[in-house]
């Protein structure tokens, strides 16, 4: 696993903030730096995870209409929330350990 901090391309701040972007079914991400304002990165999602916000967020960031399967979509939920917070531990463990070398 490589796990990087975002960081500024032009004044080297970590300090980075998302700007959220919803047209449609696409969700784009916009990384700005906190401290210049500038463009970091941008992201285009096609799962997007919101911990804490439930599955009602969930599937309303997935358009998800009616007549589909609240079974399927509860287990897609579910292994979502899992990896997030997985995948979570695991990227705060490989900082730490980065942290420790420095």
């Amino acid at each position: 696993m490589d796990v990087k901090r975002q960081t500024c391309q032009s004044c080297f701040s970590i300090d980075v903030r998302n700007i959220i972007v919803r047209e449609g079914d696409r969700q784009t991400i916009f990384v700005r730096c906190a401290k210049c304002k500038e463009l970091v990165a941008r992201y285009d999602l096609k799962d997007y995870y919101h911990h804490g916000k439930g599955i009602e967020s969930y599937l309303r960031s997935h358009r998800v209409t009616q007549g589909e399967s609240g079974r399927e979509w509860l287990e897609a939920f579910n292994r979502s929330q899992n990896e997030a917070e997985t995948g979570y531990a695991a990227a705060l463990k490989v900082l730490d350990e980065a942290q420790k070398d420095v």
